[in-house]
């Protein structure tokens, strides 16, 4: 909360609370007791504002209390029974997180509560379907933010994204700028984290969206089918807020299909079969999501086309880098046993040569899914001998980089046997170097893992880190500087 927000915004703490729905004994000395801001880092409380204790999985929030009194908090949300603080509200709630986000919403005057807002949900596709979407609703004439993986654009300022679905708290805030800008529609992603994190609650979704289900982020879930029915819960709780919502499907996917099947509310289905409400033959699935749910606002078909043909490069995703060389270098975020699969098939696509893929797996997040990526890369091999295939670090943060690397390799070796279409090289910018000097005509490099990202995590170091810079300047030592289109590949 910044000071700009402390003089200008005053709730009083009673009807704080009554406005978020929340049940809580508040005394009659304490109900009116002027409210500054909210916050669940005491090392940003400002004076007035209330502290909400987050139990999580590093830290717990009950640890700070007396950091926050001591910057002057009006009043303490806590889950547990705490000694009494002299001066200072104490509201005991049964989750903390809960009371965050509706306070978070009910603080900025529920925001959302008269905008449109279309989350998207799914393994992968979320942040093409979102830019497809906001381009799709801009050619209607709705200016649109866009909050997801890449940036938290409120059209025309523009931050980096921190996380691909903020805290309530930060939600709630670019909610409320939003509409301050007279903005009153937005995309968003919705990731598995910030659903069962419930950053998502208080946010009145009119539209709903469903990308696909892959295995991922199995370190947080523990299972499959836990992870899955985080995903379900987006439909079956958050989106159901808002009656008017409307639930968008790829029934193309088993899990979509099972979702649609069992939503009860309005819903729209996509895919490439003849039973979907919206379909194509040669549309990708991430159009496909992004025309339905433009369909379900009520956008009309000659601005949903508009929109999808004005659609420009997303950053970090197949994104060419292209400086005038015989072959094509391609950036993607890939870094899902199914993305990269569907990366290389795009690649397959185009290459009229050999596909020369670099790729590495994160540390510090779902092991199982190492071998699965490096088996992916080795089908490629499979089917083309002459493809080859160079395993690097990603974020290897504090896992030992060399046995992650072995990892994915056991996953390449279980479908090649023995082989020497593949190198390992830790040193991602060597890696590019590698794969980039090995390219001739018509071959596809593919630097997949790390897309957008100008960052490398080793150990508790955050390095700058680009693969799109690093394969710009390898193709300039190599000759090539002739940028065709710096709208749409380059640095």
């Amino acid at each position: 909360m910044d000071s700009s927000e402390v003089t200008r915004r005053h709730i009083c703490l009673g009807n704080l609370f009554i406005n978020a729905g929340l049940d809580a004994n508040i005394s009659s000395s304490e109900f009116d007791r002027p409210i500054t801001g909210i916050s669940d880092d005491s090392r940003n409380v400002l004076p007035g504002n209330i502290f909400v204790a987050i139990s999580g999985n590093a830290t717990d929030g009950h640890l700070f209390l007396s950091d926050a009194v001591e910057h002057k908090a009006a009043a303490l949300v806590v889950e547990r029974s705490i000694p009494p603080y002299p001066g200072v509200a104490i509201i005991r709630v049964p989750d903390a997180r809960v009371a965050l986000a509706r306070l978070a919403h009910s603080f900025f005057g529920n925001p959302t509560k008269d905008k449109i807002i279309c989350g998207i949900t799914g393994t992968n596709g979320k942040t093409t379907t979102a830019y497809l979407l906001r381009s799709c609703l801009e050619a209607a004439g709705l200016p649109t933010a866009l909050l997801g993986t890449i940036e938290y654009d409120l059209h025309g300022y523009s931050i980096r994204a921190t996380n691909t679905t903020p805290s309530p708290l930060r939600l709630a805030r670019l909610f409320s700028q939003m509409g301050e800008n007279g903005v009153n529609t937005a995309v968003m992603e919705v990731s598995s984290h910030a659903i069962h994190q419930k950053r998502i609650l208080g946010i009145n979704y009119s539209v709903g969206i469903f990308t696909n289900f892959t295995q991922d982020h199995l370190d947080y879930h523990g299972s499959l089918d836990a992870y899955r029915e985080v995903k379900r819960h987006f439909f079956t709780e958050y989106l159901f807020e808002n009656p008017r919502s409307v639930g968008v499907f790829n029934i193309d996917d088993a899990t979509g299909r099972d979702f649609a099947k069992s939503f009860t509310g309005r819903k729209i289905t996509y895919g490439l079969g003849s039973d979907a409400d919206v379909s194509a033959e040669e549309f990708t699935l991430n159009i496909l999501a992004a025309a339905a749910g433009a369909l379900a606002i009520g956008i009309k078909e000659a601005s949903i086309c508009e929109g999808i043909a004005g659609m420009k490069s997303v950053p970090g995703r197949f994104e060419r880098i292209d400086e005038g060389q015989p072959f094509s270098v391609i950036v993607d975020y890939a870094h899902t046993p199914d993305a990269l699969e569907r990366s290389l098939a795009n690649a397959r696509d185009i290459a009229s040569g050999r596909i020369i893929t670099v790729f590495g797996c994160g540390g510090d997040r779902d092991r199982s899914k190492r071998p699965l990526m490096g088996a992916a890369v080795a089908r490629t091999i499979l089917h083309n001998p002459s493809n080859f295939a160079i395993i690097t670090n990603d974020n290897p943060r504090s896992e030992p980089p060399a046995e992650i690397a072995h990892q994915a390799e056991d996953g390449l070796l279980s479908v090649l046997g023995r082989s020497d279409r593949y190198k390992i090289i830790l040193d991602r910018k060597e890696a590019i170097r590698r794969a980039v000097s090995r390219a001739g005509e018509g071959d596809v490099v593919l630097i997949a893992g790390k897309g957008h990202e100008d960052y490398q995590i080793i150990g508790k170091r955050v390095l700058h880190f680009d693969d799109r810079e690093a394969a710009w300047e390898i193709l300039h030592e190599m000759g090539f500087s002739h940028t065709p289109d710096k709208t749409s590949g380059g640095r």
